[in-house]
């Protein structure tokens, strides 16, 4: 049997007797989501750390999209903002256990397996589409194949909130960004790039581009790190980036030299039919069953076909009639990664 590359992520086993409240999956890959000063925390951590995502407060029915999700701590934090939260990433593992996270922290959140290249969503369906250290790992290629699907899916007047790394940041200039992006198609390996290149790149797709202040030194530390990370080197790193930042958002020019950047786009285009008749299936079963992981049904679309999918009788696969193509489901969770499609 081939290997699937959504079945089984590398962590170490868990313990016998593990009885922690976190999840193994999360203890084991805290720091590959979170960041290296994480590493002393792996086994560690007694409670979920959740940060405040930087993003408005949502208007009644506002949809968020995470893009590789993880194990979730942005879908929670967006549910804590009012958003109903969706969420996609290339591992199973991840997506059932947002899940989780969701529902251990008083919410619900939404998973589908999915591949940022190919959205396997309706137009005209998200108000934000959010990713934070994910998209940064891809080819250029990939990258544009990206954002053209986010302009696709959002609604007209929604945005992307993405996170990035800046190429001329104070630490990344004399680093890793030192170095060429990597032109292998598919590696994984960060890639750079100024805040100028992001504005030229954003704006073939959206309006209104703006780039903002993360993290002066250093990437992917947040806020509230400092509480969960282990060590006296790894606080030091937390406090001295953290201090950095806040003098950058007051001396706001500061911000071409930070090394990690939110970017912010808007989509203005009316060209593109609404999927409003879904959305109102979709909040309907949403409102009735928050839980139940198959109502989001008909918001999906066929990632090789772009044709409508349902559900099967058996409630096995999500199927598309019209392309003769269907895709499994595992324990509620769409696998719509267009190379685990089968012939009808």
């Amino acid at each position: 049997m081939k290997d699937r590359i959504y079945e089984k992520l590398a962590t170490l086993p868990e313990p016998p007797g593990y009885a922690g409240k976190i999840p193994w999956i999360v203890q084991q890959q805290v720091a590959a989501t979170n960041g290296i000063h994480f590493l002393k925390s792996i086994g560690e951590l007694t409670e979920y750390p959740i940060p405040e995502i930087p993003v408005s407060a949502a208007a009644p029915d506002n949809l968020l999209l995470d893009i590789g999700c993880g194990w979730g701590r942005w879908l929670t934090a967006a549910g804590r903002k009012n958003y109903i939260p969706v969420g996609i990433d290339l591992r199973l593992e991840f997506c059932e256990t947002a899940r989780r996270v969701a529902q251990d922290n008083g919410g619900n959140a939404y998973t589908v397996v999915a591949d940022l290249q190919q959205l396997p969503f309706r137009n005209n369906v998200f108000d934000v589409v959010w990713s934070f250290s994910v998209i940064q790992h891809t080819h250029y290629n990939r990258l544009i194949s990206c954002l053209s699907e986010i302009e696709r899916i959002l609604k007209t007047r929604g945005y992307c909130f993405l996170e990035f790394p800046n190429k001329k940041g104070l630490r990344n200039r004399f680093g890793p960004a030192a170095a060429p992006n990597n032109m292998d198609f598919d590696s994984w390996d960060v890639r750079y790039y100024t805040p100028a290149e992001y504005g030229e790149i954003f704006s073939r797709f959206f309006d209104n581009f703006a780039f903002y202040n993360h993290s002066a030194l250093g990437i992917g530390i947040l806020r509230g790190d400092i509480k969960y990370a282990k060590g006296l080197k790894n606080k030091m790193m937390i406090g001295l980036s953290r201090t950095l930042t806040h003098i950058v958002d007051v001396i706001k020019p500061l911000k071409e030299f930070s090394d990690s950047i939110y970017l912010k786009s808007t989509k203005n285009k009316e060209d593109q039919v609404p999927a409003a008749d879904q959305l109102h299936a979709f909040l309907k079963a949403h409102r009735q069953n928050p839980a139940d992981n198959l109502n989001i049904v008909p918001l999906l679309r066929c990632p090789k076909s772009k044709t409508a999918l349902r559900l099967s009788e058996d409630r096995s696969e999500l199927v598309s009639a019209e392309a003769g193509l269907a895709y499994p489901l595992h324990n509620g969770i769409p696998i719509l990664v267009a190379s685990e499609s089968r012939t009808l």
